[in-house]
C-alpha cells in the first residue's frame, strides 16, 4: 500500500482505524500468517511510522 501526502493527520488517523479493522478481519478469517494478513500488518506499521515521524 502506498500512502500519498495528505494535508492533515486526520486522514492518517482514519487510515489507521481502517487498517486495524482490516487486520482484525484478516487475522480471524485467514489466520495470522496469511500473506494478506502479513501485508496488512506491515501497512499498519508503515502508517504508524509515518505518524510518529510527523510528531
Amino acid at each position: 500500500m502506498t500512502f500519498g501526502t495528505p494535508n492533515s493527520q486526520g486522514i492518517y488517523g482514519e487510515a489507521e482505524n481502517l487498517l486495524k479493522q482490516a487486520l482484525d478481519i484478516y487475522e480471524r478469517s485467514l489466520g495470522v500468517n496469511h500473506p494478506r494478513t502479513v501485508t496488512c500488518r506491515e501497512d499498519l506499521a508503515d502508517l504508524r511510522d509515518r505518524l510518529n515521524s510527523q510528531q
